[in-house]
């Protein structure tokens, strides 16, 4: 996949915790390689860093044994998930029901994990796809600052972005009605039209009909003016 410096823009992204409702697990997602899945992890529940990796080469490590997707369905999965979704393309179908938890695990002083456990829910059937796991790693700095202004740059795209969609849907919308308009009067001239041809041909017959009267009446007093002279 070729990337430009927009996909390698970090992402902030945000995972609401199982075990505690209202609490989230924030995770800073950052590209290093040249694959699209060659990212670095720093998550943090509000208290403690944490570091993991996701990497192309080993995609398979992170999906549950009883997952029977593709590989191809996994990647894309994975790419949504940690927020890369320019490169997942327009499978929508394949993220519904689709959700990403936070479980925090471990001591309570040390030796903590983050798992990002991605499953999809059906109805009442929950199928576990995979687990991303991030260790506690003390000597990892959490730059909130950059954090927050990294998200603030994120949702200004994002913003600038939904206003040009917008005023783009509303350009189509105008463009549909324009079009419903013309056809409508295509439709009415159409009817009119087919009125008109109906309402000549019917005139046409009725005239034929005349004709074909008047010819059977000449017909009819020209064999009868003949017996009358033979009388």
């Amino acid at each position: 996949m070729s990337i430009n410096n927009s996909d390698l823009s970090p992402r902030i992204l945000r995972f609401p915790r199982s075990d505690e409702p209202k609490a989230c697990v924030l995770l800073h997602v950052t590209r290093r390689g040249p694959s699209a899945l060659d990212l670095d992890l720093v998550g943090t529940e509000g208290e403690c860093p944490f570091t993991g990796a996701v990497r192309q080469s080993h995609l398979n490590s992170y999906r549950s044994k009883n997952y029977q997707g593709t590989e191809d369905d996994w990647t894309r999965i994975i790419l949504h998930v940690l927020g890369q979704a320019e490169q997942c393309g327009k499978e929508q179908d394949l993220f519904v029901g689709l959700e990403a938890l936070a479980i925090i695990s471990g001591s309570e002083i040390q030796d903590k994990e983050i798992k990002i456990v991605i499953r999809k829910r059906v109805q009442t059937i929950t199928q576990k796809f995979g687990t991303l796991v991030l260790k506690q790693n003390d000597e990892q700095t959490i730059h909130l600052y950059d954090w927050t202004s990294t998200s603030a740059e994120r949702a200004d795209f994002l913003e600038r972005r939904c206003s040009s969609l917008l005023d783009r849907y509303r350009a189509a919308e105008q463009t549909i009605k324009d079009l419903d308009v013309q056809l409508n009067e295509l439709i009415g001239a159409k009817n009119r039209h087919e009125e008109q041809l109906m309402n000549n041909l019917m005139q046409l017959l009725n005239e034929k009909k005349l004709k074909i009267r008047n010819q059977q009446r000449v017909i009819a007093t020209t064999e009868v003016a003949p017996e009358e002279g033979r009388c």
